[in-house]
């Protein structure tokens, strides 16, 4: 807590609450926005603003009469009282002298120290609107923990420099959206744009009015401008002294190689909108692109007669036309159109993704389920990289708190997926504005970047650099063609570091690959049955039992069927999974005997069913514990009719995984002596289900079904005993 924004907040409730337009602040001593807006109406309320608002627009600046030094026998203010409260908000040192309401010298000395934090020229202790606007404002002023000097000398210069263009930017440190828009401001400005005319994009003015700058360039100020933004994206030409050198010549050519630009030291248009934009120059060429649209023959020639060599296309999902929704996804048709052509290709998972709600808990595991199983329906290779979506603009903390764990999930499944034998082992790959591809690539958790750099606004675009790992950049919509060649394409850059995918092998019976893949992402979520190599390495025979494991205490056999049984949603141990999602959880199975499980317990059968659902995707599961004359059986019964083949085909199939648990130490598990007998008959059939998926989830100690069986009679021991009484 700070004792001086503590004052600050009584002082701001005593004076102005019950006053129209004013919000109380709490009085907490924590500098917070709430505190700056109540600050900013309440300036608002003495300057007669009729309906005062949170931010400091044109009205207030309009309005606002600087202020200066009183002389000593004026009396105090409200407004230096807003002053100096504003400062203490502020913090970063700057002490106006109290909280007294009068513009003495330590006031002044603060209004100093701030003009020459800002960079501006003039220091004379006269708060101008300007100032107070950005007084009025959490920024930084100083250095920050994260910031880089260079960058906050970039951040002075252009302060005092360009300040009746843009207002007083932070000058933190830190290369953001401000510093990006400062540039681009500067830039209009030695174009000859007015102040009416400037608006801080880089539009087609600016882009028209653009220079061609080259060694020994007289123009220092466009040159100067070119060093500050060869630094904010990390290529730095020596000292900020507006001569275009070798060091310069050097750190454009840099710059140029790492965008694909021409490499020829010059900083033309395309090189200075590249530093400045996003999208960069959208008239260059580019040999990538991306579509929504099934190529056919005559499109594929289109792409190709227009330069194109590599293309991005949709591994599921549809999209919305003025005649209704239209698939969008890849058929093994079009692939072989594609490669005909010499064409390559990117895959790209997009089922949604375009707001923050739908990067929910669990979504990451869904989405890499659905791709890998599109992907390895339509044959493509191991070592392709697969681009999950993030279709908007994220703030900051969004990507921590959704972005980065979406992915996080979708690298667990991948792990999962790919652990299995003879199974394509893919890659990561991000498509999204480029701070969602810095932290996702900073982060370990993507290989290649697709960046979305058309949306030039984003604030996950303006103000960050390119990613170092990008692949393609997407950066203008158009069409080409004509007639039945006629395609609608993003543009795409294209960096080599992915190249693509030449060839695909697609399945001789991939309705057949289907089940398999289905029923072998199933059993590597069973830990008892994942490290079974026959279950993963041999050729399934359907609509057939067979015995995958034997041993002295525990039999494991497997039945397929390629008729779809449909049990009924009431039948006791059946639960209903659609669109991958179970539809209940352990927690709402055992209701109020939940307290007989740990919760560690609870969150292990919720993973695995959880795990088992992604496989099935619509269909049931059934789990079933009955005693018989030699054994205690186990059944797991899967049902699933919605198996996703190739594009819009599925297939069905159920299977029965029994583990035939035979004895117990040496001794019959139903015999009176195993311990299990006199706990059987009390158990209920929900606590039956709870048991079955006990004994599938134990596993996950276990190396071995051997393992697994002695820890299968210990847990039933003990889970029985707590379900019994």
């Amino acid at each position: 807590m700070d004792e001086m924004v503590l004052k600050t907040q009584e002082w701001l409730n005593k004076t102005y609450s019950g006053k129209h337009g004013y919000n109380k602040v709490e009085e907490n001593g924590i500098p917070t926005w709430e505190t700056i807006y109540g600050l900013t109406r309440a300036l608002q309320i003495e300057l007669g603003i009729a309906e005062p608002a949170d931010n400091f627009g044109p009205a207030t600046e309009s309005k606002f009469v600087p202020l200066k030094r009183q002389a000593k026998n004026e009396k105090p203010t409200n407004l230096n009282y807003i002053l100096q409260g504003a400062f203490w908000v502020k913090g970063n040192g700057f002490n106006p002298g109290g909280l007294t309401g009068q513009f003495f010298e330590g006031t002044e000395e603060a209004v100093k120290k701030f003009q020459k934090a800002a960079g501006l020229a003039k220091q004379d202790g006269v708060v101008t609107a300007q100032i107070m606007k950005a007084l009025l404002n959490m920024s930084a002023f100083t250095l920050v923990s994260n910031g880089d000097t260079k960058i906050r000398q970039i951040q002075q210069n252009l302060n005092r420099d360009y300040n009746n263009y843009f207002g007083l930017m932070p000058c933190d440190g830190v290369y953001s959206r401000e510093t990006n828009k400062a540039l681009i401001y500067a830039l209009q400005k030695e174009e000859g744009m007015s102040t009416s005319m400037a608006n801080g994009f880089f539009g087609p003015g600016t882009t028209s009015k653009c220079p061609t700058l080259k060694p020994g360039d007289s123009r220092t100020k466009f040159v100067l401008i070119l060093q500050y933004a060869l630094y904010c994206n990390g290529y730095p030409s020596g000292e900020f002294d507006g001569v275009y050198d070798a060091e310069v010549e050097s750190a454009v050519s840099r710059f140029q190689s790492f965008m694909c630009l021409p490499v020829t030291g010059i900083a033309n248009m395309a090189t200075i909108k590249a530093l400045l934009a996003s999208s960069g120059d959208t008239s260059r060429a580019a040999t990538a692109c991306d579509t929504a649209t099934i190529l056919t023959a005559d499109t594929a020639k289109t792409l190709r007669s227009n330069g194109y060599k590599v293309v991005g296309r949709y591994l599921t999902g549809n999209v919305r036309t003025s005649s209704g929704l239209k698939s969008k996804a890849m058929t093994p048709a079009e692939l072989s159109t594609i490669f005909n052509e010499g064409l390559r290709v990117f895959p790209i998972y997009q089922d949604g993704g375009y707001e923050s709600s739908y990067f929910v808990e669990n979504q990451g595991t869904t989405d890499a389920y659905a791709a890998v199983n599109a992907a390895q329906g339509l044959g493509f290779p191991s070592g392709t990289t697969i681009y999950f979506a993030v279709d908007f603009d994220a703030y900051d903390y969004e990507v921590t708190n959704k972005i980065i764990p979406y992915f996080n999930e979708i690298r667990a499944a991948f792990d999962k997926m790919q652990s299995i034998p003879n199974t394509p082992k893919y890659k990561i790959g991000v498509y999204g504005p480029r701070n969602i591809c810095i932290r996702t690539a900073d982060a370990g958790l993507t290989e290649y970047s697709f960046v979305a750099d058309m949306s030039t606004g984003f604030s996950g675009n303006l103000g960050y650099t390119m990613p170092k790992n990008w692949a393609f950049d997407q950066f203008y919509e158009y069409s080409i063609g004509t007639g039945s060649g006629a395609i609608g394409i993003d543009k795409d850059a294209y960096s080599g570091r992915d190249k693509g995918t030449a060839s695909v092998t697609p399945s001789s019976d991939p309705v057949y690959d289907a089940r398999v893949r289905t029923l072998r992402n199933i059993l590597a979520n069973i830990p008892a049955l994942s490290n079974i190599p026959k279950l993963f390495t041999t050729m399934f025979v359907f609509d057939k039992t067979e015995t995958v494991y034997e041993s002295l205490n525990l039999d494991i056999t497997l039945s397929t069927s390629l008729i779809f049984k449909n049990p009924s949603d009431t039948s006791p141990g059946t639960i209903q999974v659609k669109n991958g999602k179970v539809g209940a959880t352990i927690t709402e199975i055992l209701g109020d005997s939940k307290t007989s499980l740990s919760s560690s317990q609870i969150h292990s059968y919720d993973e695995l069913l959880k795990n088992i659902g992604l496989s099935v995707r619509n269909g049931y599961i059934m789990v079933n514990v009955s005693p018989s004359i030699e054994s205690l059986d186990l059944s797991l019964t899967i049902f699933s009719n919605e198996i996703p083949v190739v594009g819009d085909t599925k297939t069905e199939l159920s299977a029965t995984i029994t583990f035939k648990l035979k004895n117990y130490k040496g001794v019959p598990v139903t015999s009176p002596e195993s311990g299990f007998s006199r706990y059987w008959e009390p158990i209920s059939q929900t606590a039956l289900l709870v048991v079955g998926i006990g004994v599938l989830a134990i596993g996950i100690a276990y190396a071995a079904p051997e393992g697994a069986a002695a820890a299968i009679g210990e847990f039933l021991l003990s889970l029985l005993r707590k379900l019994a009484f």
